[in-house]
């Protein structure tokens, strides 16, 4: 019956809302049917393998805050990622306050921004909305990116980071938040890149080029596509798949050495990954 009055549903009123109605947790941040599906994503891939890797809480970044709807909306995933998985998140903004910094020659992509363009409307109204339920590191990314990461509690790992922060070089700078010791990171980090889909985009400017340099001057942190996505999702094609990004940190002591652990038939190691969210 339940089967039947599902095909009905589908048929008159779409299966996405069937699953907004009636699905999980879980089927609904597939269908994309929850806000920022992005974050969500990124935001539960951390949650999913900080659990995976024995940890209870976890560290989630935004570069560049702009109005602040972006870490006013990871402070709510954080509470529904909580409920899921039981994972508490640390979620930090880090931003200028006054909008883009100067520019320093094209690869910072000024036919398109400005310096100064996605300056905070309002500071003190958005720290009071945040209060207690995420932080902001206020300045310049150069200056504070590394206190922030010689400070990462190992116990707090960082597992998901959105970069949004539109020009080549504040970007560089964001990535030095990936270059501490390897236990301040999950194995693998979830990455959001917000710039690297227009039509000027390219592999010399913007995001795409700091992606591209820190692969050459890392030799143990590589930052690679998500390969992971569509996968099995309904919708094969979302604008947000292709800038999700994974900091593969090589070095990190779960990519070294294997778990002792009874051996896998081969059904029996795809539930392992199933029911562990690995894949």
């Amino acid at each position: 019956m339940e089967a039947i009055k599902r095909k009905l549903w589908n048929r008159l009123l779409g299966e996405d809302s069937w699953i907004d109605r009636y699905g999980t947790f879980r089927d609904r941040e597939r269908f994309g049917l929850i806000g920022r599906p992005n974050y969500l994503y990124g935001m539960l891939r951390a949650a999913d393998c900080a659990k995976y890797f024995g940890k209870a809480r976890v560290t989630a970044i935004e570069f560049g805050v702009a109005s602040g709807a972006g870490l006013l909306n990871m402070a709510d995933l954080a509470r529904l990622i909580q409920a899921e998985t039981g994972i508490e998140f640390r979620i930090i903004g880090f931003d200028t306050g006054h909008g883009l910094p100067s520019f320093q020659g094209y690869r910072d992509h000024p036919e398109i921004w400005n310096p100064g363009d996605f300056a905070m409307e309002d500071r003190e109204a958005l720290s009071r909305k945040l209060t207690g339920r995420a932080e902001i590191i206020w300045g310049d990314i150069a200056e504070t990116v590394d206190a922030f990461t010689a400070a990462i509690n190992p116990e707090t790992p960082l597992g998901f980071v959105s970069i949004d922060v539109d020009i080549y070089s504040a970007t560089k700078s964001a990535l030095r938040c990936l270059a501490g010791r390897p236990e301040q990171y999950l194995p693998a980090v979830s990455m959001y890149f917000d710039d690297v889909g227009f039509f000027f985009a390219n592999e010399w400017c913007g995001e795409l080029a700091a992606i591209s340099e820190f692969n050459v001057e890392h030799e143990v942190r590589k930052i690679g596509s998500d390969r992971s996505l569509p996968g099995h999702r309904p919708k094969k094609a979302d604008n947000w798949y292709s800038a999700m990004y994974v900091c593969h940190v090589l070095d990190h002591k779960a990519r070294q050495e294997t778990v002792n652990r009874s051996e896998l038939t081969i059904e029996a190691h795809a539930d392992f990954m199933r029911t562990r969210f690995l894949f």
